[in-house]
């Protein structure tokens, strides 16, 4: 791969893009682990996270950094999908695997689009994950057989939840990272943060099927639900605010096991 100044520049986005999403994530944890600790408050999902950064120190530089840095992560991804650049393959599971990550990166790009908005946008956006899922749910709700494609869809994400657990105990953890320049201690550190975040992560995805599941089964659109309404059902749960504690801290480990990706990760911009 040549090794021009526009692979260089896409690189350094896609880290940028990995430190964003990091942030977000270290504000969704730390906002649910005040709700837990009985601080006042409220869960919130991206979208949320990205009110509370407006509103603290910097709030306009911050949201131009995280609102780049994602568009970034979404111009990385889909190169690297187009030129399969992380070395996937092109069987039919690999193009669907290649297909996945270029569509994560869109859905971080609209993320960072929604940050760049939000600059000069003094509303709140603490419903926003929700109300797209509810929206998107009822869409479908409206096709052909859409109760069946709401249900699949939420088993699906299920199905992802569960693949994050799996991937939680094994080495794919640090798969794609470079931790030789980390020292032995900060290595273990990254991957049992990683380990934590991940495992937390999925808890919070497990739910978001099972509302898109139960929305499908009851064609009732507005019980499908994000990030927020995962975590409040993790705190109505018994024990909730230890439950929900746990999976807040999760959170912010996942987010700085991305802010270690956006250091030690192997990034390649394009396929050989």
């Amino acid at each position: 791969m040549p090794d021009t100044g526009a692979t260089r520049g896409i690189v350094l986005l896609a880290r940028a893009g990995y430190a964003a999403k990091g942030l977000v994530y270290i504000v969704i944890g730390a906002l649910a682990a005040r709700v837990a600790a009985g601080a006042g408050g409220e869960t919130t999902d991206q979208h949320g996270a990205l009110d509370a950064i407006r509103s603290g120190p910097f709030g306009t530089i911050a949201l131009a950094v995280i609102g780049v840095g994602l568009l970034g992560y979404m111009a990385w991804r889909l190169v690297a999908a187009a030129t399969d650049a992380e070395a996937d393959g092109s069987d039919p599971t690999s193009l669907g695997k290649r297909t996945v990550h270029a569509g994560r990166g869109v859905a971080y790009g609209l993320l960072g689009v929604s940050a760049l908005r939000a600059i000069g946008d003094r509303g709140s956006h603490g419903g926003g994950n929700a109300q797209q899922t509810r929206d998107w749910t009822a869409r479908l709700l409206d096709l052909p057989y859409g109760r069946a494609l709401v249900v699949a869809a939420g088993l699906g994400v299920i199905g992802y939840a569960g693949y994050q657990l799996y991937r939680a105990g094994t080495d794919k953890v640090k798969k794609h990272l470079d931790l030789a320049d980390a020292g032995p201690g900060r290595a273990e550190w990254i991957v049992r943060l990683g380990r934590f975040g991940i495992a937390a992560r999925a808890v919070v995805f497990a739910l978001i099927g099972a509302f898109l599941v139960r929305a499908g089964m009851h064609r009732d659109s507005s019980e499908a639900g994000g990030i927020a309404q995962s975590l409040d059902a993790v705190s109505s749960a018994p024990y909730g605010r230890v439950a929900l504690g746990v999976v807040a801290l999760g959170l912010v480990a996942y987010g700085v096991y991305q802010l270690a990706t956006a250091r030690y990760r192997r990034i390649r911009a394009m396929g050989r």
